[in-house]
């Protein structure tokens, strides 16, 4: 009895999985069924297909939903009026026109939606079951405020959650949706808001119709008055309303919130995780990007250099520009220069690089614009202008480079193009500095406010390509939105001197989306503050200001590899002598045109000087201190951050104190002192550094330690011996044979 008693139960089991099985293929073919049965439909309105636009699409088709649009008046002229102001009353007509037929239809259910201002959330299923759901015929998105007339709002029916509604997104049978369209006639330019708004609070027609408001932010989510309900959750979570507990379908911009959703669309719908990683998951950073790795099918570009004030390094930035990755025949480049005291060395560098440059591989075209050839005095209209020179040349991409950036990657052009943005930058910052070339958000004037995530795309935290309100320094340009008159510089709502807020401005207008990618190093922003045309070279004097820039241009290349160095890995040319590379040939021709552009500089090398403080000097050389040319600070300065960290690697357990008696720059040559005699040096190290070339500039010299029986012969330019000062290592310097020798010698810790 009891087997037989399980047997019947295990029966019944059975029984109950099959039937509960075949119930669900039951359900599974019927939810088929009715997809096939009904008929989904999204409509937008569009005159262009921008930025926006392909915003709205992408969310689209990221959700399947690519085949269910259908977009109204694309490529033609928008009647609708100024969207700032009431109107939009084209946009019902369009939809009238598209609805026919459908009008009698109640099976296809229609969704009509903005879509500059747009992005979707979720799938086709989700919002249709939410529709249901709701159990009306139409549902509107709702907001808590009242547009665009507000006597209105006694006539509104109450009910639960928001109050009003906002005609920029709507679902329903598309029979019902045809009788609200036909509700009462509609002027291209009369307001679609107040239609729909007439159709709402008509207490009989909305009755009839089942036309209910989204109150509750099931489906769709207004942001205008509503930015402080968004909890923007990532990873596995979505965008809520957290007072409504909801995750909406549709995300919409409205009224002034479109700049809020650019900055929202940097992470959705599946755009950057900041949650992966140490710097987030760009989920679409490869999007729609190009092949830039085929010379032969590269496009024509357009590189302008704009000069506007006094620019340390400047050199450095136009020779950079020269060397940027891109076939020179495919290039055309000009340079705009409004700074006379500079104009000598610009014209040198070009001459260099143009005029007396005999290779085949030659820029397309070239041109230099020097201050006196300039008749645009302002900034809009010249910036204007050599934009507009890309139409003229037929180029595909544009390039403006403002001189004070530092470029040091040369595939910032190839780089920023492959993007294929209409506008893109790469990310610049002053070094240490929050102070970067794009802003994360805008106040009501158009200038900087910060946004929320701002310090972390500063700091790279978060490492994407971001949509921003605001670009400068360096600004890609695709050439179709300057040949539609899509981007410019000229704007009378800003002052001359604002051109790029100007430029911004328009293309915000014009919904073209500017990009900051961050995702690799290409470059900085130097200081341009207090740069003084005292000295022959400026430069020199930057090191406090512009510290990486003075590193880049007058360190040695491989400086920062010998920091990796163990003691026993430097070059040791004698007992307790080091050697490594310590300034670049950049700084030693610098230092040494500097010093000889100073009528009578160099000391007489006699023993009684008047510039130190006994007036005696025991071992006279020919030489400069660096405190008449005000330069011994900035040598401190190198002693610090450059010569200190060296020391402390070879001369194990001391610290310099970072401090120098003496640091100047000796001059042997044939017509005057051509050797040093035996002597200890006022130090506890001493740092001599080569500042030209042995048998090439001169022959003969060098180090010879006595007590070490050893004579350091030639050190390569910009190389430095390190050795102890006083008591061991007595030394001389050798005579030399022809030509001239500088050292750069320095009595560290006296």
């Amino acid at each position: 009895n009891e087997y037989k008693s399980y047997l019947r139960m295990f029966r019944f089991l059975t029984l109950f999985v099959i039937l509960q099985s075949a119930y669900s293929l039951i359900e599974v073919n019927s939810v088929e069924s009715n997809e096939e049965e009904t008929k989904f439909i999204v409509f937008t309105v569009a005159s262009e297909n921008n930025d926006a636009y392909q915003r709205f699409t992408r969310s689209l088709k990221l959700f399947g939903m690519d085949d269910n649009l259908q977009t109204l008046g694309m490529n033609k002229e928008w009647k609708g009026g100024d969207m700032r102001n009431p109107g939009g009353g084209y946009k019902i007509n369009l939809l009238k026109e598209a609805m026919v037929p459908y009008k009698d239809d109640t099976n296809t259910i229609v969704m009509f939606s903005d879509s500059y201002d747009v992005i979707f959330l979720a799938d086709k299923n989700e919002i249709l079951d939410k529709f249901y759901k709701s159990e009306a015929n139409f549902v509107i998105s709702a907001e808590d405020l009242i547009w665009p007339d507000r006597s209105l709002k006694s006539k509104y029916p109450k009910i639960e959650g928001k109050q009003y509604l906002c005609s920029g997104l709507m679902i329903g049978y598309a029979n019902t949706f045809w009788k609200i369209l036909n509700y009462e006639e509609v002027k291209n330019t009369d307001d679609d808001q107040l239609f729909y708004t007439h159709a709402y609070i008509d207490d009989k027609f909305r009755e009839e119709n089942k036309i209910k408001l989204d109150g509750t932010v099931q489906m769709f989510f207004n942001l205008n008055g509503a930015l402080n309900e968004l909890e923007m959750g990532f990873g596995n979570k979505r965008i809520t309303n957290l007072k409504y507990g909801t995750m909406p379908c549709v995300l919409h911009g409205n009224g002034p919130m479109k700049l809020e959703l650019n900055r929202i669309s940097n992470y959705y719908p599946e755009v950057f995780d900041p949650t992966v990683g140490d710097y987030g998951e760009c989920l679409a950073c490869n999007e729609d990007r190009i092949d830039v790795s085929d010379e032969e099918k590269l496009p024509v570009i357009l590189t302008n250099l704009f000069i506007r004030e006094r620019t340390p390094f400047l050199d450095y930035f136009i020779n950079k520009t020269f060397e940027l990755h891109y076939p020179k025949s495919k290039w055309h480049m000009r340079i705009y220069n409004l700074v006379p005291s500079q104009s000598g060395d610009v014209e040198e560098l070009v001459n260099y690089h143009v005029t007396n440059n005999h290779d085949e591989d030659k820029l397309a075209s070239f041109e230099l614009f020097q201050p006196q050839d300039i008749e645009i005095t302002e900034l809009q209209s010249l910036y204007e202008f050599g934009m507009q020179e890309c139409t003229k040349l037929e180029c595909d991409w544009y390039f403006a480079l403002d001189s004070d950036i530092t470029i040091i990657d040369n595939d910032v052009l190839l780089d920023l193009m492959s993007y294929n943005k209409s506008v893109i930058t790469t990310q610049l910052t002053i070094p240490g500095q929050y102070w970067s070339n794009f802003w994360g958000a805008i106040n009501e004037d158009g200038f900087y406010r910060r946004s929320v995530d701002y310090f972390d795309m500063v700091l790279r935290k978060r490492r994407s390509v971001f949509n921003v309100p605001y670009v400068t320094g360096l600004l890609a340009i695709r050439s179709d939105v300057i040949k539609n008159s899509k981007v410019s510089y000229i704007n009378n709502k800003f002052g001359d001197s604002n051109y790029d807020v100007a430029f911004s401005d328009t293309a915000r207008k014009n919904n073209v989306f500017m990009f900051a990618v961050n995702t690799k190093k290409h470059g900085h922003f130097k200081k341009l503050d207090n740069y003084t045309s005292t000295n022959v070279h400026n430069d020199l004097w930057q090191i406090f200001v512009n510290p990486v820039d003075w590193k880049l241009n007058y360190i040695d290349k491989d400086y920062d590899k010998f920091l990796t160095f163990k003691r026993p890995q430097f070059p040791s040319p004698c007992p307790d002598v080091f050697m490594f590379p310590l300034v670049s040939e950049k700084f030693t021709w610098h230092i040494i045109n500097e010093l000889e552009s100073i009528p009578n500089i160099f000391s007489s090398g006699q023993n009684q000087d008047n510039r130190l403080a006994g007036g005696y000097e025991n071992v006279p050389t020919v030489d400069v201190h660096f405190t008449q040319i005000n330069f011994q600070q900035e040598w401190l300065k190198v002693l610090k951050d450059y010569i200190s960290p060296i020391q402390r690697l070879v001369f194990e357990g001391y610290s310099s104190k970072n401090d120098a008696y003496l640091s100047f720059v000796v001059k042997y040559d044939m017509s005057g002192q051509r050797k040093l005699v035996p002597h200890h040096d006022a130090s506890t190290f001493t740092t001599n550094t080569a500042l030209n070339r042995k048998n090439i500039d001169f022959e003969g010299g060098g180090s010879y330690f006595i007590r070490q029986n050893c004579l350091v012969g030639e050190a390569p330019i910009g190389w430095t011996l390190m050795h102890p000062g006083r008591l061991t290592h007595y030394h001389e310097g050798k005579e030399i044979r022809r030509g001239t020798r500088y050292i750069l010698v320095s009595f560290n810790d006296p």
